[in-house]
């Protein structure tokens, strides 16, 4: 084992990991989520049939019946819900102590991979699970919300492009579930990130203001084709704006001081990164508003509210998923949204040629 990647195992958290004790919990965790989903559905069930249709049989003849009724299917519905959310965040530490870990890039070697980079600052909020089920009704839909984290969900969408990999954030003590981690020195880090950007089949790169982030999305404009970078938009409009003068800053500097791309010497020109659309129709009308609830606003968004995705000359095309376009929101239809929204982003992947077989070099050229 060369130095670096004796170092990169030192530094990750592979020793913390137990196997044995990961399936257990993801064993546990899977009947937990049975076991609260049949209780849950059960007393939802129950206590729906008490509130509108038992008390008008029993209201006159049996009252304390049906208000007995009524209290255990509500305790057996928070019950179930408690025992199934507790099961999911078990599978998701079961998930974390059997995670593969990068130990050396050099099992690289021959594979696709897609490299996903972020900032370390929203790792918290990528390893939640959803805690709704947009455009359901609440009680029974929440059995059914998704186990799955919201990076576990991003690589699912792109894991036909490669394995996804991702660079583990310093002295986490297990790695997060979705993209497989391998982990870098803080102070040693950009050569190596280079190298993987410059061998990567695609890049997916979350937008955000901060300094490595705005170095990495800039040393991609240098080293990659354009095709092979989507920037995803997990922030809002105001920190999507800090990113792009951010980054017109970060190029303007290191344009001017850094040799450009490894072919040319030259720096591609800066993309004119594209503005974040907002929702098409940010309030209901009368007749939506009532069969939602009397909700006149859409305060629903995704998580991943869109993306960037590049073509010849580094012309930008922001695809905003807008749940707002949906009169009535549901699982299939918001599901379809997204995927319909991506089929020209993923068309453009398929066609890629392949990049070169041997781990990349420091400099972004194939080795």
């Amino acid at each position: 084992m060369d130095v670096d990647a004796r170092m990169r195992e030192e530094l990750s958290p592979r020793g913390a990991q137990r196997t044995t004790r990961g399936h257990a919990l993801i064993t546990g965790g899977w009947a937990l989520r049975v076991a609260g989903m049949a209780v849950g559905l059960a007393g939802f069930l129950v206590a729906r049939a008490s509130f509108y249709a038992d008390q008008l049989a029993y209201l006159d003849t049996r009252p304390v019946f049906w208000w007995l009724r009524l209290l255990a299917g509500v305790a057996a519905f928070f019950a179930g819900l408690l025992v199934f959310w507790t099961g999911r965040r078990l599978v998701v530490r079961g998930k974390q102590h059997t995670a593969d870990i990068i130990d050396s890039f050099d099992r690289l070697t021959g594979t696709r991979y897609v490299l996903y980079l972020r900032p370390f600052s929203t790792d918290p909020e990528m390893a939640s699970l959803p805690i709704e089920v947009p455009g359901g009704n609440w009680g029974e839909s929440a059995f059914f919300a998704s186990g799955l984290t919201q990076e576990e969900a991003l690589v699912r969408r792109f894991r036909r492009f490669g394995r996804v990999i991702g660079i583990g954030s310093p002295g986490e003590p297990l790695p997060l579930t979705g993209a497989v981690r391998a982990y870098l020195p803080v102070d040693d880090w950009k050569s190596t990130v280079t190298g993987l950007i410059g061998g990567a089949h695609v890049v997916l790169l979350s937008a955000g203001p901060g300094p490595g982030t705005v170095w990495e999305f800039t040393e991609a404009l240098r080293v990659l084709p354009p095709t092979r970078l989507v920037l995803l938009a997990y922030c809002d409009p105001a920190t999507y704006a800090r990113f792009r003068t951010a980054v017109a800053e970060e190029y303007a500097r290191r344009s001017g001081t850094e040799p450009g791309a490894p072919d040319t010497g030259r720096w591609p020109p800066l993309p004119a990164l594209p503005d974040f659309p907002p929702l098409a129709r940010p309030r209901r009308p009368l007749w939506e508003t009532v069969l939602n609830g009397g909700r006149s606003r859409s305060r629903w968004d995704f998580h991943l509210k869109g993306l960037v995705a590049f073509g010849p000359g580094w012309r930008g095309t922001f695809i905003r998923f807008d749940p707002s376009t949906l009169r009535l929101p549901s699982i299939v239809s918001l599901n379809r949204l997204v995927t319909r929204q991506l089929k020209p982003v993923m068309a453009q992947l398929a066609t890629l040629p392949a990049r070169g077989i041997d781990p990349p070099a420091a400099d972004g050229r194939p080795s």
